[in-house]
């Protein structure tokens, strides 16, 4: 059954990568293209990050385009491109090069693979091409792992000596070099140190390219939901284990996470005596919120599907309800497990129509969810009369200058904390109204 027309809500695959690409300070990309190519840097630059280099006061942006339009698209422009990954790999600040096309250059058949092997190949700047069929196909998610794809698959690997003890980390949704990801990525290193392991690689991390070519000394691949297919290429070309975990979002799904990693790499011990201990902390510390602002309380999600999966754990552990879950991203983006666990919640939908969005968000809420959990994007078209809470990609007016993470278990507080603040905001709100 087909689904009715109208702008769904989601953003293309070129979103995506440039997250990605936003997320190696020293990766620049060439696009096929008109000016849009361009323009939709914009989006990310100033808005949703405000620590973004991808744009340039001096014109040397990370990303570039080759001009190619409607009108001068019939002729030859491989010279062009040629020549334009010369320029930019002689940049000093160009670490890796990639290269793609909008969807009206990829189905006039350029061959980029070759012309971006020819250009560079001997060269100081390795460089990757992004596969025609994704630029006519695909969502944020998919341009986002399509990058790590195409890293795992291509990376020069020469070298590799896998350290005992040591893992990466491939899959790590790096949306933008503000604070709450800093926070995370210490976060995540804290959890693995704590079993004893020692993380020599995160995919992606705001680290440079030659930072991620060290995933080649992991003795281990742990695979997160953002990057799986990454993380199982790198794993068989290393010929190390592939341990895939879930999101550790929320305090249940940090046990999980620690538990699968514990499990599977032999430290088991470590890890329940480091969720002990974790949980002996946290639990006083929700003490006074659980019972004001969680329990029997109504929640909302809009955003990132993996995020949305684990969102709803996090809520019901705490006594509260979801009452709506509006999924940014195709349904095929989840695992088995998780979309089965979402389906099974009253009012989730996914990628919902923008112009039906708010009719049908107050059908699902009744009109009346404590807190409205959500990105800019769906804040927009949600208009809630809620109190509400900005979170995940894109966050256009919610901005973070210190680390404060919201993965693990010091996440799990600091996400429950904001969280409880606005619900009590708009209780007050709700008081000095009647």
């Amino acid at each position: 059954m087909s689904r009715p027309p109208g702008v769904r809500l989601n953003l293309p695959f070129l979103h995506g990568l440039y997250v990605a690409f936003n997320a190696i300070p020293d990766a620049y990309f060439l696009g096929d293209g008109p000016s849009c190519v361009f323009a939709k840097a914009e989006h990310i630059q100033g808005r949703h990050d405000l620590f973004s280099t991808l744009l340039s006061c001096g014109s040397d942006h990370r990303i570039q385009y080759t001009g190619v339009n409607v009108f001068n698209i019939a002729g030859n422009f491989e010279a062009e491109i040629a020549a334009s990954l010369r320029r930019i790999s002689g940049w000093s600040g160009c670490g890796v090069i990639f290269a793609g096309a909008m969807p009206m250059c990829a189905i006039a058949g350029t061959d980029y693979e070759r012309i971006v092997r020819k250009t560079l190949d001997g060269g100081r700047v390795p460089g990757f091409t992004i596969p025609r069929r994704s630029a006519v196909s695909g969502d944020w998610l998919d341009g986002y792992a399509g990058a790590l794809e195409v890293l795992a698959g291509g990376m020069d690997l020469s070298g590799a000596a896998p350290r005992p003890g040591s893992v990466a980390l491939v899959g790590y949704l790096m949306d933008r070099n503000e604070g709450e990801h800093r926070g995370n990525l210490a976060e995540l290193r804290r959890m693995l140190r704590a079993l004893g392991l020692e993380p020599v690689s995160i995919w992606l991390s705001g680290s440079p390219y030659e930072d991620l070519r060290a995933v080649r000394h992991a003795g281990a691949i742990i695979s997160l939901p953002h990057g799986r297919k990454a993380a199982a290429a790198l794993a068989a070309r290393l010929g190390v284990k592939l341990v895939e975990a879930g999101l550790p979002f929320g305090l249940e799904g940090t046990r999980r996470f620690l538990e699968t990693v514990g499990r599977e790499l032999g430290r088991g011990e470590e890890a329940a005596a480091f969720i002990e201990s974790e949980l002996d902390e946290a639990a006083p510390r929700l003490e006074w919120s659980v019972p004001h602002a969680f329990m029997h309380r109504r929640f909302a999600f809009a955003g990132d599907p993996h995020h949305a999966a684990a969102f709803g754990g996090l809520v019901e552990e705490l006594g509260g309800t979801v009452a709506a879950t509006v999924v940014m991203g195709a349904a095929s983006h989840l695992g088995e497990a998780d979309r089965r666990a979402l389906d099974a919640r009253p009012g989730t939908s996914y990628e919902p129509d923008r112009g039906r969005l708010r009719r049908s968000f107050a059908e699902a809420t009744g009109g009346d969810a404590d807190l409205l959990v959500c990105n800019s994007l769906a804040l927009k078209y949600i208009d809630p009369s809620s109190p509400w809470l900005e979170f995940g990609f894109p966050s256009e007016h919610t901005h973070f200058l210190h680390d404060d993470p919201f993965l693990g278990f010091k996440g799990a507080l600091s996400l429950c904390s904001r969280m409880a603040n606005e619900i009590v905001k708009g209780l007050r709100a709700k008081g000095a109204a009647r």
